[in-house]
């Protein structure tokens, strides 16, 4: 027992070391986000589950979100429940609002969005319908996860660590074949 605290306090000691030397400071505004390794979260308040949510790729390796500008918020809601329920909102602090997209319709802060008994919600076609973080307050980098609650007119709020998703670029030569050598 004693051994696996001694390990587990090494451990956290190596982490904060570690994070020391990241380079980031406190007025970094990423300081504090925890960088993750994941592309989606889950999660889940009454009878409703929240899949795949995540905020989408803002590009290419080494792209950024800007403040001033907006990022999708995917999002797949399935209704376990014998009664429907409706998404009422959503916020964060890293954006103004939380509006509902489709396609080239306007945005709408007003989001009554229904889960049906029984049946799922499909918010996450980033040219179609979806959530959309407008107005960000700060960057935001692929890789990193920032707070989203989410408000249910019936099963309540409840707040996801949402990743923002990684590009999805591969350079051309990561996976081509080797070339033949040696005839």
């Amino acid at each position: 027992m004693h051994r696996t605290r001694v390990a587990a306090t090494m451990l956290l000691l190596l982490l904060a070391l570690t994070s020391c030397a990241s380079g980031q400071t406190a007025s970094d505004p990423l300081f504090g986000r925890a960088r993750i390794g994941l592309d989606s979260v889950d999660g889940q308040v009454g009878s409703l589950r929240l899949l795949s949510v995540s905020i989408a790729s803002p590009g290419t390796r080494g792209s950024i979100h800007i403040a001033g500008d907006s990022a999708a918020l995917l999002v797949t809601i399935a209704n376990d429940g014998e009664d429907e329920d409706v998404l009422t909102g959503a916020s964060t602090d890293v954006a103004e609002q939380v509006v509902l997209r489709d396609v080239d319709a306007p945005s709408d802060p007003d989001l009554q969005m229904s889960v049906p008994s029984g049946g799922i919600a499909v918010i996450r076609d980033v040219t179609g319908a979806h959530l959309e973080l407008s107005g960000l307050q700060e960057r935001l980098r692929s890789g990193f996860s920032v707070p989203v609650t989410f408000d249910f007119r019936d099963a309540g709020p409840v707040t996801l660590s949402v990743p923002i998703r990684t590009y999805d670029d591969v350079r051309p030569d990561r996976f081509s074949s080797p070339l033949a050598c040696c005839s």
